[in-house]
């Protein structure tokens, strides 16, 4: 440019300023990047750069010394902001800016705008510029100085990023809405699926496949099926497993460790439910990995075949009844025919005994006094004294033998009739029982000594079928029988009593046997189970046993110590009545009332005693008399008035099979002089942790109602 804004200054602005400053000033001003222009306080332009020459398309000769400078920005006359300084009218910004200005944070008396200039360029231009004042050093305001700078491309890279922004964030929303669709279909799906999986009668889990193998997830029907809430499984690492049938854990612990790969294993078990009673599972888990969880784990399902085991095990039992009832029917057809066979010569032996009887007593004083008979006698070494009264009891032991033989072939006679096809009849027990031994007591002495009956007199009658209780009966009988060791003759207690709390008459019959074994004690009533394989045991007897007693409306139970004996107990209710659910029960004995409540809290259904007077001792024996139901006695050593050991020594003289604990100090009593007959089965020192006296009970076992 061949006149610059420094040229026209020189020449029409008079003022204070050294011609040097000025010209350092303006040399400044001019070779700066930024476009500026300057105003002096009479709004007339005293300066214009280059770059503003540049950027507005408008020389300096053009404008300087007038007070357009306006036509750079706009279309027709207008304050630009270094004008609204100089004039002072700061509070006019507002009306001419909006809100497209701010307060300069850096420079007193200064302000910055913002704003889209369409005149300038082709298209317009966006410009950031600052006006400050200028002033004499302590004096009145010179003019202004505005610099302006081109944001155009920085605005267009703004509205391209916003843009993108705007794009992006519109598509986030669209994949947003997308999700939330996905989400209420997976969450539609999800409800679908766990209310498919609660509504199926099964159990859904997860477990961890290492160490303790803790339970980490169960579904919400485990509590119709167990009466737990799944976090009783998941809070407590042993919970699972401290609830397995003690004949079961190891097995199902030792499944659980070899499961190894892919594939689907299985194992059923017994669970032990809240209210006690056994459950059986059919489990059925497969190992998985799943997503970010370094163990592996196992995913499985619990499902409660019960009621199919119960089934199938009564259809298995009907059906061997089919087979035992064809063969008792053919047995019986025999034993008729045999006690038909029979009774014919023992009736002529019945008869002709008295004429027996008869002709001796006529001869007897005949050939007592008679020579020839004296010393025949005498040549025998036999006097004649001794040979009459030896006849005498050959004739009675002849007439004893005939009326058993007669009463043996009634009972065979009674047997051999089948009345599966009438109608059950009223019946004492007591004569059942007798009945059975007619046809079984010869058998049952080989080996038992001692038959010891208690039976109970006036006993309400049962409805039932006389031979099929009296086969349950020889059934039992012969069983105990078998149960003797060879090396020592036993005994058997048949007892008979009636309990109007359960409106039932109850048979127990105990013997002193070898007792059955604990792993099988569950499985007694099983069909073809048995122990004695080797010697001809088919293992129907005890099934066919429990299969009679339910269609008479009664359940069997058994309880069993080994190397003591085992004590079968048949429970009929009364005639017209109907049997309430029975479950073992323990009995709780103790001086100390809170303690005893709080001992009763950790067992379900038990029964206790509280110690007031010496007397209670054969109060307690009355009492397991008339409870059959139970199988534990748990007593303190220090009864204050009574010591635990007298009371259990009672307890085991009456009952031998009860299990029995005794608690105390060091498993004692202060007081000592225990029978050595009779010791309690177990000794716990207190205190001690209610786990541990359950755990105790679980592992020896309980009695099986």
């Amino acid at each position: 440019m061949k006149n610059s804004g420094a040229d026209h200054y020189r020449h029409k602005r008079e003022g204070p300023l050294a011609r040097e400053e000025l010209d350092l000033l303006m040399g400044c001003i001019g070779g700066s990047p930024i476009p500026a222009f300057v105003i002096d306080r009479h709004h007339r332009l005293i300066y214009w750069n280059r770059a503003l020459e540049e950027l507005s398309a408008i020389s300096a000769a053009e404008v300087i010394g007038t007070d357009q400078h306006w036509r750079a920005f706009y279309s027709s006359r207008r304050p630009c902001l270094a004008d609204l300084l100089v004039e002072g009218t700061v509070a006019d910004i507002p009306r001419w800016y909006g809100r497209k200005y701010i307060k300069s944070p850096l420079i007193d008396e200064a302000y910055e705008a913002t704003d889209f200039f369409p005149e300038l360029g082709d298209s317009g231009r966006w410009l950031r510029f600052t006006a400050a004042l200028l002033r004499a050093p302590q004096g009145p305001a010179l003019g202004a100085v505005e610099t302006l700078e081109d944001i155009t491309e920085r605005k267009a890279a703004e509205e391209a990023l916003l843009k993108a922004h705007e794009e992006l964030e519109a598509r986030v929303r669209e994949r947003t809405l997308e999700l939330g669709r996905t989400n209420e279909i997976l969450q539609r799906t999800t409800d679908q699926l766990s209310l498919l999986l609660e509504s199926l009668p099964i159990v859904s889990y997860t477990r961890n496949a290492v160490e303790r193998y803790e339970i980490t997830f169960v579904s919400h029907s485990v509590t119709e099926i167990t009466g737990y809430h799944p976090g009783d499984f998941t809070d407590k690492h042993t919970f699972w497993q401290e609830r397995l049938h003690p004949d079961d854990r190891r097995r199902v612990i030792k499944s659980l460790q070899e499961t190894g790969g892919a594939g689907t294993h299985h194992c059923e078990y017994r669970f032990r439910a809240v209210d006690q009673t056994y459950r059986w599972f059919s489990d059925f888990w497969r190992p998985v990995r799943m997503p970010d969880v370094p163990t592996p784990h196992f995913v499985g399902i619990w499902q409660d075949v019960t009621e199919e085991k119960r089934i199938r095990r009564e259809n298995e039992l009907r059906l061997q009844q089919i087979i035992q009832t064809h063969k008792l029917t053919a047995l019986g057809e025999v034993v008729a025919g045999v006690a038909h066979e029979i009774n014919n010569p023992i009736s002529f032996i019945s008869y002709n005994i008295p004429l027996l009887e008869e002709i001796w007593s006529t001869i007897a004083p005949v050939l007592k006094d008679h020579d020839d008979f004296a010393r025949s006698c005498s040549r025998r070494g036999l006097g004649p004294g001794e040979v009459m009264d030896n006849m005498d009891q050959i004739i009675q032991a002849f007439k004893i033998a005939s009326t058993r033989i007669s009463r043996v072939i009634t009972g065979l006679k009674e047997f051999s009739r089948s009345d599966e096809r009438s109608e059950k009849k009223t019946l004492a027990v007591n004569e059942v029982i007798r009945g059975a031994l007619v046809i079984v007591g010869a058998q049952v002495r080989k080996t038992v000594s001692i038959i010891e009956e208690r039976l109970a007199v006036d006993l309400p009658p049962v409805q039932g079928h006389f031979q099929k209780l009296e086969q349950v009966i020889g059934n039992l009988l012969i069983n105990a029988h078998q149960s003797m060791p060879e090396d020592r003759k036993g005994k058997i207690t048949i007892t008979t009593c009636h309990l109007p709390r359960l409106d039932a008459v109850v048979i127990a019959i105990e013997d002193t046997g070898r007792g059955i074994a604990r792993e099988a004690l569950g499985h007694v009533f099983d069909p073809f189970f048995t122990t004695r394989r080797d010697s001809g045991g088919t293992g129907l007897g005890l099934s066919i046993s429990y299969g009679l007693i339910k269609e008479h409306g009664g359940t069997i139970g058994v309880l069993s110590h080994p190397r003591l004996g085992s004590r079968f107990s048949i429970f009929l209710p009364v005639e017209g009545k109907q049997l309430p659910r029975l479950q073992p029960r323990l009995l709780l004995i103790d001086a100390d009332a809170s303690f005893l409540k709080d001992l009763q809290a950790h067992f379900v259904a038990a029964a206790t005693w509280l110690i007031k007077s010496p007397a209670d001792k054969e109060g307690i024996v009355r009492f397991l008399d008339e409870t059959p139901e139970v199988d534990w006695v748990i007593a303190a050593a220090d009864l204050r008035i009574l010591t635990g050991e007298e009371v259990i020594a009672a307890v085991r003289e009456r009952h031998p099979l009860l299990y029995t604990v005794l608690y105390g100090p060091g498993g004692r009593s202060r007081r000592h002089g225990l029978p050595p007959a009779c010791p309690p089965s177990f000794t716990v020192a207190k205190p001690f942790a209610m786990e541990e006296l359950v755990k105790l009970i679980e592992d020896t076992g309980r009695q099986r109602l």
